[in-house]
């Protein structure tokens, strides 16, 4: 039997241009992530950038160490899945995601706007040097902590967590394979985000139509490589097995 873990890359793009009559703030976080989480232990490190402007935020989050150039034959690595790029439209209520399809390329999917009931917590502590307070969630199969800065009063934080009364400087999931801790904070200029305000005005399919799109391909996959497999002898049974792993979880 061949086992093929297959995980997905997503692709997030910003313009940041200078017009100093719009006030924006960037929000700079370092991540490390455990690419092959729930099966193994292999973390990479991450700098991740939340760009907010009024009632909009693009989050994005990229590796910062060295690539392997090569993996084991029976391993395939399209890399993160959801995790990578996040457009949150507070005002239209909206939230985009966008998703590396094998063979449809970049797609953009959308999903709820800070569904999760978070539980405010009575522990605080600092996190780079801002007060904050602990919240905790349970999000899409997994479990969350996130610490919070009162003094910071935005509803928001890095990926598509957020809905407490401060910015989210600290998260992690229960098992801590995604850590975010804030690194700095700072003014600009301007954002350019009219490419995802055009997807959210034309609208764009759903998480349920990502879900059902995953499945199509995992089945797709699955029935290509059986068929190549049954090649490789004239006299024996192959069977070839495609296991996709998701970061988010459907309870």
């Amino acid at each position: 039997m061949k086992n093929i873990l297959f995980v997905l890359l997503t692709i997030g793009t910003i313009t940041v241009q200078a017009q100093d009559h719009i006030e924006s703030q960037v929000v700079h976080y370092n991540i490390v992530y455990n690419h092959l989480f729930d099966r193994e232990k292999d973390f990479k490190q991450y700098d991740a950038i939340l760009y907010m402007q009024g009632d909009r935020s693009l989050f994005t989050m990229k590796r910062n160490d060295k690539i392997e150039d090569a993996y084991q034959t029976n391993y395939f690595d399209a890399s993160p899945d959801s995790l990578f790029t996040v457009f949150k439209d507070f005002e239209s209520n909206s939230l985009l995601f966008d998703f590396y399809h094998l063979q449809q390329g970049n797609i953009i999917y959308a999903d709820t706007l800070h569904p999760m009931e978070w539980k405010l917590e009575s522990e605080e502590t600092i996190v780079g040097g801002i007060p904050c307070k602990k919240a905790t969630v349970r999000f899409k199969g997994r479990d969350y902590v996130a610490w919070y800065a009162p003094s910071i009063p935005i509803s928001n934080g890095p990926w598509k967590l957020g809905g407490l009364p401060g910015l989210i400087l600290e998260a992690y999931d229960e098992r801590r394979e995604w850590h975010a801790v804030y690194n700095n904070m700072k003014d600009i200029a301007f954002i350019d985000f009219s490419y995802y305000e055009r997807l959210v005005n034309k609208g764009v399919s759903s998480f349920t139509d990502f879900i059902n799109d995953l499945k199509i391909l995992l089945k797709r996959m699955s029935g290509s490589l059986s068929n190549k497999g049954s090649d490789d002898c004239l006299t024996c049974m192959s069977t070839s097995l495609v296991t996709m792993y998701m970061w988010e979880k459907i309870d």
